[in-house]
């Protein structure tokens, strides 16, 4: 079994820090990377294109909403814990602003929810699985980001 990693940042939810945090999460992508690439046999399964910039992007917009929307009318801290295991790499970003209201949004038509919300589906479409959990008077909000470096086997049986 892998070890796991775990790199904690506690930064002002400002959109001054999004550098910062961003440099740290392109620093645990090349070191996720380099840790698969050493563990996996090669040839076996095919690596994410473009994994890091897929990973910073993902991030850099969800860091943009704890600042620009959580933060707006309070000033907080971001907590950020990137966990990585083998290949995998998960990302939490825990705010104690306002909350984003995902089933108001949902309700909308289609195309204003992708305009207004151009930031979450930047990050669905860059990572492989995206959860969110509303805080409350205890507990802070929760985005849960998780993108693997390979994908799947190579050679494996593919329609054609």
């Amino acid at each position: 079994m892998d070890n796991m990693d775990i790199v904690r940042l506690s930064v002002p939810g400002t959109l001054a820090h999004r550098d910062l945090v961003l440099r740290v999460v392109a620093s645990v992508c090349r070191l996720v990377r380099r840790t698969a690439d050493l563990t996996q046999e090669l040839g076996h399964r095919e690596r994410v294109e473009d994994f890091d910039e897929k990973v910073v992007s993902a991030v850099g917009e969800a860091f943009n909403n704890v600042a620009i929307h959580a933060y707006r009318n309070v000033r907080g801290a971001a907590e950020i814990e990137l966990e990585f295991e083998g290949d995998s790499l998960t990302i939490r970003l825990l705010d104690r602003g306002d909350g984003f209201e995902i089933f108001k949004e949902i309700g909308q038509n289609l195309e204003t929810l992708r305009e207004s919300n151009m930031g979450l589906e930047i990050m669905l479409a860059c990572m492989d699985h995206v959860s969110y959990t509303r805080g409350g008077p205890t507990a802070p909000n929760v985005l849960t980001m998780t993108k693997s470096y390979f994908t799947k086997a190579v050679g494996s049986t593919r329609a054609g």
